[in-house]
């Protein structure tokens, strides 16, 4: 473990002022799907079963399709007359980010009132429960909030009161002790840090240590590890982590285990969903979900069956794409998915801050997916119609005027 360390803090001290573009997907994609092999490969974690090569074969694939998709999108297009150059009305922004932050922090003391304190304060129901299904799409209007906040901050509009206002939405995360929220937030930080510059590689580095924090004060304070916990983890890792070293396992098993997932499931013949789990968040938002139900249902239940381990119940966007066309959709989807991203990121590239609200969020929507590709599919959660819909609205209305770019 300490020689691991020693390596990676070489590697640092060599790398730490280069710079990369961390929103090229190719790249992005790259890290995170390296990361994840990486970390299987090293002899560090002894307990980890071996995969086959065949599998090996159809996760490599799916890394050079992806690149693949994305290297000829971003190579033969450019966008290079900008038609229309977006001004907004930062006042208007600013009132509606206001309004959002009333919003979640209304939906929060509804959800207190109706289940009592939260977690982090004592209460009794667990984090993952702890929501009033009505309320909850209310509360999830911090992402907009966000991506408007950091906009204002990046246009360099009022940045003291609004890095304020973030700081108020912070503290209502972490009193209900959610997680994913945080991540959302510093991956928004990295996506405006690298919309018109390339981001040096220390202040990536800072952010994973940040990242990392948010593992180590959930694990002390929000889910702290019971006995039985920590020796099953050091089991599956075939190393017993001491115990200042603790807070990494969970990144670690969210990397490695996702991968042992979807390779057990390559085993397993299961009945096409033909784009149900693909966009069952959509489903849900449109309240059609009724339609599909019984198939994703069916499916999740063939998926629990054949877990590694039954509590890491996660497996890679590519499981979606699995569970929905198979081997099929696992290699062309990934294709299609790196020409998606390659084609919003080129305007991302091109047009930098020119670009619309719209545009901005949805190659967010698509970075964060990517980002989080190695845990499960994004664009597949609910709630994301909602705040898409709450960003058309905003540059509907705070949109000055267009003009035309020489």
């Amino acid at each position: 473990m300490y020689v691991f360390g020693l390596v990676l803090l070489v590697l640092t001290v060599i790398f730490f002022k280069r710079t990369i573009n961390i929103l090229n997907p190719i790249v992005l994609y790259c890290v995170v799907w390296g990361t994840m092999i990486f970390l299987y490969l090293i002899p560090l974690f002894t307990s980890f079963p071996s995969i086959t090569p065949r599998k090996w074969l159809i996760i490599v694939g799916t890394v050079v399709l992806f690149s693949t998709g994305s290297l000829l999108v971003t190579s033969l297009v450019h966008v290079q007359n900008i038609k229309k150059n977006y001004v907004y009305n930062l006042k208007i922004i600013q009132y509606i980010v206001i309004i959002l932050l009333f919003v979640v922090f209304t939906a929060f003391v509804v959800t207190v009132t109706q289940l009592g304190l939260p977690p982090l304060l004592g209460g009794n129901i667990n984090r993952a429960d702890y929501y009033v299904s009505y309320i909850e799409p209310f509360y999830l209007l911090i992402f907009p909030f966000w991506f408007l906040n950091i906009y204002l901050i990046k246009c360099n509009y009022k940045a003291g009161f609004n890095v304020f206002l973030i700081v108020l939405s912070l503290l209502l995360v972490l009193l209900k002790g959610n997680k994913f929220p945080l991540v959302f937030f510093i991956g928004l930080v990295i996506f405006y840090l690298g919309v018109d510059r390339r981001a040096k590689v220390g202040h990536l580095i800072c952010l994973a240590f940040v990242v990392i924090g948010v593992f180590g004060l959930s694990s002390t304070f929000i889910t702290r590890a019971t006995d039985q916990v920590i020796q099953a983890q050091n089991i599956i890792l075939g190393v017993n982590v001491p115990s200042r070293l603790r807070f990494i396992v969970d990144p670690i098993l969210y990397f490695t285990n996702n991968l042992l997932n979807i390779t057990n499931f390559f085993d397993i013949q299961s009945p096409y969903s033909y784009g149900a789990q693909l966009f069952s968040g959509f489903f849900h938002d449109l309240g059609i979900d009724s339609l599909t139900n019984q198939l994703i249902v069916t499916n999740e239940s063939l998926w629990s069956g054949n877990l590694q381990f039954s509590w890491l119940t996660t497996g890679s966007y590519l499981k979606v794409l699995y569970l929905d066309f198979g081997y099929a959709g696992v290699l062309v989807g990934s294709l299609l998915y790196g020409i998606i991203c390659g084609l919003f990121y080129v305007n991302i590239r091109d047009l930098k801050m020119n670009n619309s609200l719209i545009k901005l969020y949805v190659y967010y929507l698509l970075f964060l997916s990517v980002l989080l590709s190695f845990f499960t599919s994004y664009l597949s959660e609910n709630g994301l119609i909602y705040n898409f819909f709450v960003i058309i609205i905003v540059h509907v209305l705070s949109q000055r005027r267009t003009s035309n770019a020489k």
